[in-house]
């Protein structure tokens, strides 16, 4: 074996050993168990009460576990780095409903999908409210009732304009009825949206109410019914 031979030997011995030292000290860093833990993400829950589900868990999976069964939370995902340091990340449900009961009191929001969470929070949301619904409430449950998740995954797609005009919800045997009330008006306007087609008549109203009402002070509309195919049908109160 020659001198040159003989170096290259000795160098893939010591980078070998190297590797194995680096690679041994980074897998017992990242074998070292957590001691604290970092909550992020939670924007208008009580990360007091997030802290609290947790407990004394250092386990990745088991603190995902327990945080997903927080109402408010939709998803979670924990790291524990080689620091002894947790860094979980949350996200958190949004609403899109507001649901009230039979006397008129916050009951639950609801979020795209139907979740139901607790209308207790720390935030307050700029969103529809709902009537008529008969779902009692059930954490980590999606509403049953079809009309209301319907309604809930149509809601994210209408246009600004349209959003602006709606205030209130209605149920009724399978039916949507909308309260229309108009920033700088006095009066609401119930609008009939029947059980179908509630997309295309939003569009249908939110044209005719700004071509037809909205430049006109002197109309004020009680009632717009969109449930006959090809005609508004209105109610008007004189001024």
């Amino acid at each position: 074996m020659t001198r040159r031979q003989r170096r290259i030997l000795t160098f893939l011995a010591i980078s070998l050993l190297i590797c194995v030292g680096v690679s041994s000290g980074w897998s017992y860093l990242w074998q070292r168990p957590c001691t604290q833990i970092t909550i992020t993400g939670t924007e208008y829950t009580d990360p007091a009460t997030m802290y609290g589900l947790i407990d004394s868990t250092f386990s990745t999976q088991l603190v995902v576990d327990r945080l997903q069964r927080h109402p408010w939370v939709q998803g979670a995902r924990a790291i524990c780095y080689p620091t002894g340091t947790m860094r979980v990340e949350v996200l958190e449900r949004r609403p899109h409903l507001l649901t009230l009961t039979e006397t008129g009191r916050p009951a639950y929001y609801l979020d795209e999908f139907g979740y139901m969470m607790p209308a207790h929070t720390q935030a307050i949301f700029d969103v529809p409210l709902l009537r008529g619904t008969t779902n009692p409430y059930r954490a980590l449950s999606p509403v049953e009732d079809q009309t209301v998740r319907d309604l809930l995954v149509l809601l994210p797609r209408l246009p600004t304009e349209i959003d602006r005009l709606i205030s209130e919800f209605e149920v009724t045997e399978n039916e949507l009825t909308m309260i229309m009330r108009v920033a700088g008006a006095d009066q609401a306007t119930v609008v009939h949206l029947g059980d179908t087609a509630w997309e295309e008549r939003l569009h249908k109203l939110y044209a005719f109410w700004d071509q037809q009402i909205r430049p006109r002070e002197d109309r004020m509309v009680e009632v717009i019914d969109l449930r006959f195919r090809g005609q508004i049908v209105t109610k008007e109160n004189p001024i």
